[in-house]
C-alpha cells in the first residue's frame, strides 16, 4: 500500500477515497472495508495499482483488508472524518516539545482518540516516509505533533465532533520555491532558467552526481589552501557523530588551556533578558563576516560558585543554543544537544561543581541563520539562578562550515576578520544538492509522496525564508497554490499564516512579505490567519500557536462546516477615498466596526513624493480616517509597516487587521 495507508489513519468522509500500491505485474488486488464497501484492481506493467472506495459519513473505528491471493494485509483502527494538509516552514514544524503557551497543561490534557496526525518525514529521497505511521493524540505522543496543526484539530473537533486527520508535511527555513513543481517553476521568470537546467540534466538525481564531482574538486582546493582536512556534518540527532569529529580542537575543554590567542569580550547587565534574545551571537562576535556567521565556535567562561550542602544541580540555557552544542564544566563533558531554540538543561554532578574557581567550555557548531546562545544561561539549584554571563568571556573560531562540511582551520579570530577579502578570492562553497531548499525538491520528496490521498484542504505557514525576495512571492505563492489544485485534481481550499513581526535585520522588509502575502488573497478559496498581535520581537517562533490553529479553524469552520456567522479573519484593507486632505480606508471583516486597543499608532500617510510621516487616524464606525497637518494631498497611507509592530486596530470579533499599504 502506498504509505499513508497505516494502522490509524483518517479517511475523508462522504467521498471518493483512491487507494494505491505496488505488486507484481498483474497480479489481482482486492480491498474489503468493514463499513461494507470494497473495490478490485491489478496491477499494471509499471508495478502499480490504483483503485477507489467510497467513505460514509464520519465514524469508525474501520478495518480494511487488501488481499491478493493467500496473501492479506489488515489496516486497523481506521477513522472516517476530516482530512488536512499542513505544510510549509519551522513555525509550522514547530512540535509542542518545543517552546509553546502552556505547554506542560497542552501535553498533559491531549487526549483525544478522534485528532490523528501523519508527520512526514524530512527526507530528500522520499523514502523514510513508507516506515512512518499515523499516531494519535495522546500525552505520550503529542511532543510530536506540529503545534498549529493539532490546535486546528481540536478546534474543529470541539465545534464538529468529527474525527480530524492531519497530514503535516514542513520543514523549517525553506523557501516557497522550493514546495512547487519544476514545470510550475520554468513558467515565471525568476525561476525558469535553473527548473530547465534541472529538467534537461534528467532531474536532480543526475544533477547531483554532476554537481558532487565538481564539489569534491572545490573541497580538495578548499583543504589544499586551508591546509587541514574536511569532515563532513554531523546530520541531526547523531550524538556519536557530534562527538568524534575531530577539529583539532580537544584541549580547548581543560582547564588549564592558555587562551592568550583566543578573543576576550566582557558582558554585563544581562540578567532576565529574553529567553529568545541572542548573546554572544556569531554574527555580533565577528561583525557578520560572511565566512565566520557559520561554523564552530569555541566558547570559555571562568566563574567562582559557592556550592550548597545538598539538593540537584542544573546548567541552563534558557533559550537554547543554536544550533549544536558539547558543554564541559571542569573539563568533564556534562551534556550534548541539537536545540536551535528550545531550553537546555545539564544536570551537573556535585562532584564536578566545585567550590570557588570553574570554568565552562563549549563548542557550538551552526550551519545556517543565527548561532550562538539565546536567553540566560545560568546554574540551578533548588529553584535558585546562579547566572553565568556577566564577567569575562573567551571565544575562538574554529572551524568554517561549508555545504555540509565542517573545515578546520588556524585564523585567530583577528586574522580571519582581516583575511575576508582573501577568503573569498581562494575558497569555494561550491553547489548545494539535495538540500531542502533547492528548486522543487520538497514537492518531489514531500508533497508528491501523499499523492493522490484525497484531503478537504491545505493549511500553510511559510514566508519568512522568502523575506529576501519578497518582490517576487506574491507570483510564486499564488502559482504554488494553483498547483497544488492540480496536483490533487480538486480545488482545495487554501488557509495559510501570515508570518509574524520579528525584529530581523535593518536590511528586510518582512512587512513586504506579509504585503505580498495580503494580496495573494486575490487567488479564489484563500484565506490568512493575522498574527500582527503575536508575534514576539526577538523570537521568529512565537509561544502563541493556539491563536494561530484557532483562527485557522475560523476559515474553515466559517467556509468549509456551516458556521456561516463566524467573522473568520481581523480587518484587510480593501480600499480608499481620499477627501478634505485625508485618506479614508476601508476594510473587509469590519461590518460589525473597528476597534483599537490602546492609542491607534502605526499609520503613516504621504503626498505624491512618498515621504511617509506619522498620521493622525482615528475610527468612525467600519473606516478609518487618516490625516497630516502638513499634507495637504494625500496619496499613500500605510499601517504596521515595520518588521516587528504589535497590533492597534482590531475588528468587534478581536481579530487585528493586516498590516497594509495603498495601492
Amino acid at each position: 500500500m502506498g504509505p499513508l495507508f497505516t494502522d490509524h489513519m483518517v479517511l475523508q468522509q462522504n467521498a471518493v477515497v483512491p487507494l494505491w500500491g505496488t505488486g507484481p505485474i498483474g497480479t489481482k488486488i482486492e480491498v474489503v472495508s468493514s463499513w461494507g464497501q470494497k473495490t478490485n484492481a491489478e496491477v499494471d506493467r509499471e508495478g502499480h495499482w490504483e483503485a477507489t472506495l467510497e467513505t460514509p459519513s464520519y465514524g469508525g473505528p474501520y478495518e480494511l483488508e487488501i488481499i491478493s491471493g493467500s496473501q492479506q494485509v489488515t489496516i486497523r483502527d481506521v477513522m472516517i472524518g476530516e482530512v488536512w494538509l499542513a505544510s510549509g516552514q519551522s513555525n509550522m514544524e514547530w512540535t509542542l516539545d518545543n517552546r509553546i503557551l502552556n505547554q506542560k497543561e497542552e501535553i498533559a490534557t491531549a487526549n483525544f482518540n478522534s485528532i490523528r496526525m501523519f508527520s512526514v518525514p524530512r527526507d530528500l529521497k522520499g523514502q523514510e516516509i513508507k516506515t512512518t505511521q499515523w499516531q494519535i493524540a495522546q500525552s505520550e505522543t503529542i511532543g510530536n505533533f506540529s503545534a498549529v496543526g493539532y490546535f486546528f484539530a481540536r478546534e474543529i473537533f470541539q465545534k464538529i465532533n468529527v474525527p480530524i486527520g492531519i497530514i503535516n508535511s514542513s520543514w523549517g527555513g525553506t523557501r516557497v520555491e522550493a514546495w512547487m513543481r519544476l514545470k510550475e517553476l520554468a513558467k515565471h521568470d525568476m525561476t525558469k532558467e535553473q527548473a530547465e537546467e534541472i529538467v534537461a540534466t534528467g532531474g536532480y538525481d543526475d544533477l547531483n552526481q554532476i554537481k558532487k564531482k565538481f564539489n569534491d574538486s572545490i573541497r580538495l582546493n578548499n583543504e589544499r589552501f586551508l591546509n587541514k582536512t574536511a569532515q563532513i556534518a554531523p546530520k541531526i540527532g547523531d550524538s556519536l557523530g557530534l562527538l568524534q569529529l575531530d577539529m583539532e580542537d580537544h584541549s580547548y575543554s581543560q582547564m588549564n588551556l592558555n587562551t592568550d590567542d583566543w578573543t576576550g569580550i566582557q558582558l554585563k547587565n544581562i540578567n532576565d533578558i529574553e529567553s529568545s534574545e541572542m548573546i554572544l551571537d556569531f554574527e555580533f562576535l565577528f561583525m557578520d563576516n560572511k565566512w565566520a556567521e557559520d561554523g564552530m565556535v569555541w566558547y570559555r567562561k571562568k566563574f567562582d560558585f559557592k556550592t550548597q550542602n545538598d539538593g540537584s544541580y542544573e546548567l541552563v540555557f534558557e533559550g537554547g543554543v543554536d544550533d549544536w552544542n558539547l558543554t564541559f564544566l571542569n573539563g568533564v563533558l556534562i551534556g550534548q544537544s541539537w536545540t536551535c531554540c528550545s531550553q537546555v538543561r545539564y544536570t551537573v554532578p556535585q562532584e564536578v561543581l566545585r567550590e570557588g574557581e570553574n570554568t565552562l567550555a563549549i563548542r557550538v557548531i551552526d550551519t545556517g541563520g543565527l548561532g550562538g546562545f539565546r536567553g540566560n544561561i545560568f546554574i540551578e539549584n533548588e529553584g535558585k539562578k546562579y547566572y553565568l554571563e556577566e564577567g569575562t568571556w573567551h571565544f575562538k573560531h574554529q572551524a568554517l562550515y561549508l555545504n555540509g562540511y565542517l573545515y578546520p582551520h588556524s585564523y585567530s579570530n583577528a586574522e580571519f576578520l582581516r583575511n575576508e577579502s582573501k577568503l573569498d578570492s581562494v575558497l569555494h562553497k561550491g553547489f548545494p544538492f539535495n538540500e531542502n531548499n533547492a528548486l522543487g525538491i520538497l514537492n518531489a520528496n514531500m508533497i508528491q509522496p501523499l499523492l493522490p490521498y484525497k484531503i478537504k484542504g491545505a493549511l500553510w505557514y511559510q514566508g519568512e525564508s522568502n523575506v529576501g525576495n519578497h518582490q517576487e512571492y506574491q507570483e510564486l505563492f499564488s502559482s504554488m497554490i494553483f498547483d497544488w489544485r492540480r496536483q490533487w485534481n480538486a480545488e482545495l481550499p487554501f488557509y495559510y499564516v501570515q508570518i509574524a513581526p520579528f525584529k530581523y535585520t535593518s536590511r528586510d522588509s518582512s512587512q513586504a512579505l506579509r504585503e505580498a502575502q495580503r494580496k495573494s488573497l486575490a487567488v479564489p478559496k484563500t484565506g490568512m490567519v493575522v498574527t500582527l498581535d503575536i508575534g514576539e520581537k526577538n523570537d521568529i517562533h512565537p509561544a502563541n500557536k493556539q491563536d494561530v490553529g484557532k483562527r485557522l479553524a475560523l476559515h474553515a469552520l466559517k467556509n468549509e462546516y456551516g458556521f456561516t456567522s463566524i467573522v473568520p479573519s481581523g480587518p484587510i484593507y480593501k480600499g480608499h477615498e481620499i477627501k478634505n486632505n485625508s485618506m479614508y480606508l476601508f476594510f473587509d471583516y469590519a461590518e460589525n466596526g473597528l476597534v483599537q486597543k490602546g492609542a491607534l499608532k502605526g499609520f503613516e500617510i504621504a503626498d505624491e513624493n512618498s515621504n511617509f510621516l506619522p498620521g493622525q487616524a482615528r475610527i468612525e464606525n467600519d473606516y478609518i480616517v487618516v490625516s497630516h497637518l502638513d499634507i495637504k494631498n494625500p496619496k499613500y497611507v500605510r499601517y504596521g509597516w515595520k518588521n516587528y509592530f504589535d497590533a492597534t486596530l482590531f475588528n468587534q470579533e478581536g481579530l487585528p487587521a493586516s498590516s497594509f499599504i495603498t495601492d
